[in-house]
């Protein structure tokens, strides 16, 4: 800019751009001395020739060049004189003179600038920035003067203009910062360069979020700056969010990085990076300093919240520090390291790197500790929802050692412990305690130790007893131990629940509650798989309205009415609905048990549950509910008295008698509802159609009930007739030469011997060669009672002499 011309426009008066054309200096003109005649610029370099004519070094030599390219002798080119030589001599003189006015233009021209710079016309702010900036390359002394000259404040106030102006100011500082001198980058520090610079990273412009981020990098490498920029507010937040992101170009993520990498000397920003994710400062000092540092360190880290990718970090680089600050050292120390090892844990990956890092041993010598070395109860309590976490977290803990002793987490020595302690402890850490063992309990391998320190500890009635306790967490994580340990101590549960106060009551209630969670699905499985011939706990279950509740809660299941939960524990809670409400089916013919499943007609959900659900256990459950019902059709099926109508005169009888219609197979008045008949449910196609199932409980829970409409109908025949309509003949042949389980193959030989003392049905199965191969092996590799009826059946078919005996029944 070698004029300035005063605005035609602006805000400016006219007094105040009197008195700033007053401050600008002229610049002086060009001599055409300076002038190279090649290149008509001012020259850098002058050089002579033989001739005296002055030329730029760079512009005379490429002229030569081209003379000897064309094959022409050397010649002036202004002259056009023939050279004789083409030697060069520097014009010292000359080039100090330019230097000199070069200097006192530039010079004159960053004076202007100044002036300019607190224009209110934004294209003289412009022109005056994209001035310094150009002559702050020129050369090294322009930017002495700019420095020196009072500009840089003025350039960071223009930082709060528009972004046009912004982006060049954040270019010009740039250009300012670029030294070795650190003195010289501190003066741009002293002024409010570094606070705009931040408020530019939160701008939406790419272009100013890239100069701003690459002046603040200059600026960080000064140390006292560091602390500077970390003290504005927002400063760390922002800088690792653009080591995050995905729009800004990878040169600014790389330097937000290297910014931070920076920063990492000041002690305050250690904490706010770790406040923002950035955990590897902190981490670096937890794991490599003083004990003094690693306190401090894990204090911070104990408070903060992380992410999982955090926790995930944390444990990675720092789960050994933290197990070995656990291990020994002040209390202090320790609790930070229990908060923060607390913390990781509720990760589920970060079990085995914990476990990895040592973590047990210390963990339960804490818990188990008594005495003055004992850790107060808060602490204990942390230190057992660290366990919890762990064994929650499915790693194997079979083979870890914990002590010197050799003992793991389910050795008898510390599960007796853990027992122990839970029974005799505040509530809150019984509840942890307590979820470890169902934890535990969950593993097919553990859970047969702990059933056997659970009766050697004597501690069945505790457990039971934790059913009625007020703190939510202990009361549902003791439903999910007992669920776990019902199938090998149903007996001793069922006799607890009958003697103590109030828990079965409980358990039920909780069946109840809104929603499907675990410890509901835990509730209905632990009461599904109690012993179902237990007529008294039934009895008991009838007067806690178990039936009716489970019933509810099943029709609001298939109504869609349950919308709070998860869908990850429905099908558990479904089987231990089905479970419960199948107990109801299984004691004898007594009223306990005919009578509500007259009332709630089980029949017809059995059937229901047989067609619409997909869950094989629900389906397996169903069929052996309809089975057990069925057996009881016989006898609840009764034939009608005839009332005897007689009249003095019969000609006063009036109107027919109303027939009633007799049930085929047992002979009586029969209805789903109160004779469980499954011809009258229309559950026999339901149950046909399940004799194909992939799943061979389903099968063999299907064809048992099947058996019922043969074995215990009172007309044999119609019983097969009714399993012929139903197309079950040719799927139970079937049935029998795939020989799945020896329970089916029982079932289907007892079937077929029934069917073939039938004529018709005889000659249609003899011609089955397959069926006749079926009954043989079954009468050689039977059990005893399927070696029986497999030779009634081969004797019916005339394949063995009647008088064989081999395992004929006694008559």
């Amino acid at each position: 800019m070698e004029s300035w011309a005063v605005p035609s426009s602006g805000s400016t008066s006219f007094s105040d751009e009197s008195v700033r054309l007053k401050e600008l200096k002229v610049t002086e003109s060009i001599y055409d001395a300076f002038l190279c005649p090649l290149t008509k610029s001012v020259m850098q370099d002058p050089v002579t020739l033989e001739n005296d004519q002055t030329y730029e070094r760079t512009a005379i030599e490429r002229w030569f060049l081209e003379c000897s390219a064309n094959g022409r002798p050397p010649v002036c080119p202004v002259t056009q004189m023939k050279l004789e030589s083409t030697s060069l001599k520097p014009n010292i003189a000359l080039r100090n003179t330019i230097q000199e006015w070069v200097a006192r233009n530039d010079a004159a021209k960053l004076d202007n600038a100044k002036v300019y710079l607190t224009s209110d016309v934004p294209n003289e702010v412009i022109d005056s920035l994209n001035d310094i900036k150009s002559l702050c390359l020129k050369s090294r002394t322009n930017k002495v003067k700019a420095r020196t000259s009072g500009l840089i404040p003025l350039i960071v106030d223009c930082l709060k203009l528009e972004e046009r102006a912004r982006c060049l100011a954040l270019e010009t500082l740039r250009t300012l910062a670029d030294t070795e001198d650190e003195n010289k980058v501190e003066a741009i520090g002293e002024t409010d360069a570094i606070r705009n610079c931040i408020k530019s990273l939160f701008r939406d412009s790419r272009k100013e979020r890239d100069h701003a981020i690459s002046l603040l990098y200059d600026l960080s490498k000064i140390p006292s700056l560091c602390e500077k920029i970390v003290a504005i507010n927002g400063a760390i937040l922002i800088l690792v969010k653009t080591c995050s992101s995905h729009s800004d170009n990878v040169n600014t993520v790389q330097k937000a990085d290297q910014i931070l990498h920076n920063l990492e000397s000041c002690e305050r920003s250690v904490r706010e990076m770790a406040e923002n994710g950035r955990l590897h400062p902190l981490l670096q000092r937890l794991v490599g300093d003083s004990d003094a540092i690693r306190l401090e360190m894990a204090c911070i880290l104990s408070e903060l919240v992380l992410s999982n990718e955090g926790k995930t970090t944390v444990a990675e680089m720092g789960a050994l520090a933290l197990v070995r600050m656990l291990q020994s050292g002040p209390l202090a120390g320790r609790e930070h390291a229990l908060k923060c090892l607390c913390q990781l844990s509720d990760l589920e990956g970060n079990g085995q790197i914990l476990v990895g890092a040592g973590i047990l041993g210390p963990l339960t010598e804490d818990l188990f500790a008594v005495g003055v070395n004992q850790l107060p109860a808060r602490l204990k309590e942390i230190a057992a929802t660290i366990l919890a976490n762990i064994v929650r977290s499915g790693v194997d803990l079979e083979s870890v050692i914990i002590d010197s002793d050799g003992n793991t987490l389910i050795s008898e020595a510390t599960l007796y412990n853990l027992l122990h302690l839970a029974c005799n402890t505040g509530p809150s850490i019984s509840a942890k305690l307590v979820e470890v063992l169902a934890s535990l309990a969950s593993s097919p391998r553990a859970v047969g130790q702990l059933l056997v320190s659970v009766k050697n500890a004597g501690a069945t009635i505790s457990l039971i007893q934790f059913l009625e306790a007020p703190l939510g967490d202990l009361q549902a994580n003791s439903v999910k131990l007992l669920y776990h340990l019902s199938p090998l101590m149903g007996n001793e549960l069922a006799d607890g629940l009958r003697v103590t106060t109030g828990q079965l009551g409980t358990v039920v209630n909780l069946i109840g509650t809104v929603g499907v969670t675990e410890e509901q699905a835990a509730a209905a499985k632990l009461l599904s798989n109690l012993p179902l011939e237990d007529v008294q706990l039934t009895k008991a279950l009838l007067e806690e309205q178990a039936l009716s509740t489970a019933l509810k809660k099943l029709d609001e299941l298939s109504q869609g009415v349950i919308r709070r939960g998860t869908s990850r524990w429905l099908n558990l809670y479904k089987e231990g609905l089905v479970g419960l409400i199948l107990r109801f089916t299984y004691v004898s013919i007594s009223t306990v048990v005919v009578g509500p499943a007259q009332e709630f007609n089980l029949t017809a959900l059995f059937t229901k549950l047989l067609t619409t659900e997909n869950n094989v256990k629900v389906q397996q459950m169903s069929a052996l509910g309809l089975a057990n019902l069925s057996s009881y059709s016989n006898f609840l099926s009764e034939f009608p008295e005839t009332r005897q109508s007689w009249s003095i005169c019969p000609c006063f009888f009036k109107g027919p008698v109303k027939l009633i219609a007799l049930c085929p197979l047992h002979k009586g008045k029969c209805s789903a509802k109160e004779t469980f008949c499954l011809v009258d449910a229309g559950s026999v196609g339901p149950l046909v159609a399940c004799l194909d199932h992939n799943d061979v409980s389903v099968v063999e829970a299907s064809l048992r009930a099947i058996s019922t409409l043969i074995l215990n109908s009172e007309d044999m025949e119609k019983g097969v007739q009714v399993l012929r309509s139903a197309d079950g003949v040719e799927p139970i042949l079937v049935i029998l030469q795939e020989n799945r389980s020896e329970e089916l193959r029982q079932l289907a030989v007892t079937i077929v011997e029934c069917m073939l003392q039938i004529e018709e049905m005889a000659r249609s199965i003899s011609n089955n060669y397959n069926v006749v191969t079926a009954l043989v092996e079954a009468f050689k590799h039977g059990n005893n009672d399927t070696r029986q009826v497999a030779e009634r059946a081969l004797q019916l078919l005339n394949k063995i002499p009647s008088f064989s005996g081999v395992y004929s029944r006694t008559k």
